[in-house]
């Protein structure tokens, strides 16, 4: 056989490499860093670009992806040119690479734009020792007026010298589109103040921040589309409101201030006694967590945010529950659009889950719009007071879809008290990571417990309760048919209720999802729970994993 038969054996056809073919473009590159390396190429070098364009796209690149592009580079010397005379391959630089490779990086990306991460959390950044990380940043600083992008993010510990990263952050690079600088938890308190990129850019539109502060004169503070700010001690609220009228295309908005605030002005606690500062026209989201509800309040009542699709709060207070009356002033601009989501049939949900904050959110069915606050170090009690407050704020009827994992007999009570709870989930215990809870409740026989109040009247949890989902729950069906029998009394029992003349608050009938891999164990038993008084439907599921 000749050598060019050979060859064509060795190389995939150009009819594989069809546009069917490419669909896996990386069993194509795998496949030919598998050949042993012919003098050329047959392949013409348009089908190779659109390969090697398929394979690696030109966003972030992992170390194993750069490998394999040294790999394609010994498939042939057509490839190896192609590959070193494509700059956009090489645009892309992490400090996980070893040095030689930010050095080929850097030649064979020729005059393009670079995008730089340097992240922290992988073992290179002890293992490595100070001196490599040092010496990558001094690589990379000379360069920095061809950095597009930079992500330098050592949040969980660096091992580089704090001047040289002081330095290196400090660069002019006029040409940056998107800055991520976040030092490490454990610099010295205040964080440092740093003139980013030299102070000036040409058009940054994305900035993160997080333990390092900017003169709030800087440039940089100017036409962003997004900016998240991580700060502690003293929160500068006044500048917060400031910076939307410096940036009027801002269309994302993140702060997280975990300090008490000073200086922060007392709010009113009337309806329609805000006053606006500034108009965020282009804002579509906004995520603030705090432990000061000053902070938020005062950032929601003084900016109007016409536009504003999704509002996501994190609460830790160390205030007084009285505070909170001012945070339905301060959400008083999104009443109307609360109160559209949820009367118009939206998902108003609540996750009470184990080592987790409470969670209230609403979202209309097209989620057109989102409100979410977390809660964290707040009683149960005072979080349904406060959902409760925020939903007669919105002149709206509180229905929820309550998600529900391992939970104390005390704060079962407490929900089971809550009229408007519609749909209830109830997560298995083996999805949360928690510690052993003998004074946990048992479902669905909860459900089942009657509850005799002052008067004489006789009642059960969740009175509203229409949905019930138990399909995570190795629940047997009998356990089910128990439940049933106790929460809804048979015509004679009601009768004997009557005739002593205690009065029956009859739950709403359930629809009833159940663990489908348990149907034929119980095959009995399901026909009595389809027929029985107090259920509407019996539906099958298969647990999440």
């Amino acid at each position: 056989m000749a050598s060019d038969d050979m060859s064509a054996v060795k190389r995939p056809r150009l009819g594989y490499l069809n546009s069917a073919g490419l669909r896996t473009a990386e069993s194509v590159t795998q496949s030919w860093s598998l050949l042993s390396a012919p003098h050329s190429s047959r392949l013409p070098v348009e089908l190779i670009t659109i390969i090697l364009t398929l394979r690696f796209p030109n966003d972030h690149r992992s170390t194993t992806e750069t490998r394999e592009i040294y790999g394609l580079r010994l498939v042939s010397h057509a490839w190896k040119e192609l590959i070193e005379h494509t700059p956009w391959l090489w645009t892309y630089i992490s400090a996980y690479y070893p040095t030689t490779v930010i050095q080929d990086c850097l030649r064979l990306s020729r005059n393009h734009l670079l995008r730089v991460e340097i992240l922290s959390g992988r073992n290179w950044l002890f293992d490595d020792g100070p001196k490599h990380l040092n010496e990558k940043l001094q690589l990379l600083r000379p360069h920095a007026e061809r950095w597009e992008e930079l992500n330098y993010d050592t949040q969980e510990g660096s091992s580089a010298d704090n001047q040289l990263v002081s330095d290196f952050l400090e660069s002019p690079a006029p040409n940056l589109q998107s800055i991520v600088a976040i030092l490490p938890h454990t610099m010295p308190y205040p964080p440092p103040t740093l003139n980013l990129a030299g102070g000036k850019t040409n058009q940054l539109k994305h900035l993160r921040l997080g333990n390092v502060s900017l003169p709030w004169s800087s440039q940089l503070l100017t036409r962003l589309e997004t900016f998240s700010l991580e700060i502690k001690g003293t929160v500068p609220v006044e500048e917060m409101v400031n910076i939307f009228i410096k940036n009027p295309g801002l269309k994302s908005f993140h702060l997280s201030c975990y300090k008490e605030g000073l200086g922060i002005p007392d709010l009113p606690t009337s309806d329609g006694s805000n006053t606006f500062e500034a108009t965020a026209n282009s804002l579509e989201e906004i995520n603030i967590g705090f432990n000061d509800l000053g902070i938020a309040n005062h950032i929601l009542s003084r900016v109007y945010m016409p536009a504003c699709r999704s509002i996501k709060l994190a609460v830790k207070p160390l205030g007084r529950m009285d505070d909170f009356l001012s945070l339905n002033v301060a959400l008083s601009q999104f009443a109307p659009k609360i109160g559209q989501a949820m009367n118009e049939g939206g998902r108003t949900t609540f996750y009470d889950w184990p080592k987790q904050p409470l969670k209230w959110s609403v979202s209309s069915q097209q989620e057109v719009f989102q409100l979410s606050i977390e809660f964290s170090y707040l009683s149960l009690e005072d979080v349904i007071w406060c959902i409760r407050d925020l939903a007669s704020a919105s002149a709206s009827e509180l229905e929820l879809e309550v998600y529900l994992g391992p939970t104390s007999q005390r704060d079962a009570d407490e929900l089971g008290r809550w009229y408007g709870i519609t749909k209830l989930h109830i997560s298995s215990p083996f999805k949360f990571d928690c510690d052993r809870n003998d004074d946990a409740v048992l479902f669905p026989d909860y459900l089942g417990h009657t509850r005799t109040d002052l008067e004489p009247e006789l009642s059960w949890s969740f009175p509203d309760l229409q949905e019930l989902d138990i399909s995570e729950l190795e629940c047997s069906y009998l356990r089910v048919f128990d439940m049933l029998n106790q929460r809804y009394l048979s015509d004679s029992d009601t009768q004997r209720m009557k005739d002593l003349r205690i009065h029956i608050n009859t739950p709403s009938k359930l629809g009833i999802v159940v663990r489908d891999s348990l149907k034929w164990e119980d095959s009995l038993i399901v026909p009595a729970i389809e027929s029985h008084r107090g259920v509407k439907s019996l539906e099958y599921a298969s647990p999440e994993i």
